[in-house]
């Protein structure tokens, strides 16, 4: 078993609302200080900028939803990310408040695995680029009417959809909405974008798995509303999204720190009651 960088310095990101954070997280300030390791906290959401510009890993004490909420900053400064479990179903808080005891000096002696999660890049016809971890999501702009999109790989023509919306997944997020909707689950190490439509009006318009590399471009038809575009759950741009909307696989990366008994295919059996 071989050891990587020892962690000296942390931050603490805590979510106040989950029931029992802020005392977790005065627990995990107190093994810290046991094991000589320097802490700082917020409860900001999202995170400050520049917050955990200068520590060796950031630590979030809530679920999903929160660590998506520090996710541009620890990609801008190239902080590991560590998941300490206070959600319902989450898949990148891979820790447990009843075992910080042992994990986090395993964690700071450096007995950790780091992986390098892909995202997707995103950008509307003002360049407004951005990213996101999970998903990118367009839909109609009122739930009850229907939707229409047109998608182009590059200069390909694809398809035409006529849908609720469609999901533009990471291997991360492919357990997330793209799940919900019927898409397939991908290996986290993988470097694809996942397209599924959502509620499509044709049984034959189906998910389809697109390599990195490769740009999508995806248009408004005649729809009655102005079509909504998401990004982790948030408004994906600031003001009224200019289509086309392009998706790539980034260049960018986001590190998570694991255990190094983590098991990807645990996490899924325990989540989706696999057998």
């Amino acid at each position: 078993m071989s050891s990587q960088k020892l962690l000296s310095s942390i931050a603490i990101v805590t979510n106040s609302s989950k029931e029992g954070a802020d005392e977790l997280t005065l627990a995990m300030e107190d093994i810290a200080r046991k094991n000589k390791v320097v802490t700082k906290k917020t409860s900001e959401f999202p995170c400050p900028k520049g917050f955990i510009s200068d520590v060796d890993a950031c630590f979030v004490v809530g679920g999903d939803g929160t660590l998506l909420g520090v996710m541009k900053e620890a990609v801008n400064y190239g902080v590991p990310l560590v998941g300490i479990r206070h959600g319902q179903l989450g898949f990148l808080a891979t820790l447990s408040p009843e075992d910080i005891e042992i994990s986090l000096p395993k964690l700071f002696s450096g007995f950790y695995n780091t992986r390098h999660r892909s995202l997707i890049e995103y950008a509307d016809a003002n360049n407004d680029l951005n990213f996101a971890l999970n998903d990118l999501v367009v839909k109609s702009g009122t739930n009850s009417r229907l939707s229409r999109f047109s998608v182009c790989l590059n200069d390909e023509h694809v398809s035409d959809y006529a849908c609720d919306g469609i999901v533009f997944s990471t291997p991360t997020g492919s357990t997330a909405y793209n799940l919900a909707a019927g898409g397939p689950i991908a290996h986290p190490d993988a470097q694809v974008v996942l397209m599924t439509p959502i509620s499509a009006h044709s049984l034959t318009s189906r998910s389809v798995v697109f390599p990195s590399g490769v740009s999508l471009r995806i248009s408004a038809l005649d729809n009655v509303d102005i079509p909504l575009v998401s990004a982790d759950g948030q408004p994906a741009f600031l003001g009224i999204p200019q289509f086309p909307v392009h998706v790539s696989v980034s260049s960018k990366k986001i590190s998570l720190l694991e255990l190094e008994d983590h098991s990807h295919f645990k996490v899924l059996r325990n989540k989706l009651k696999w057998g």
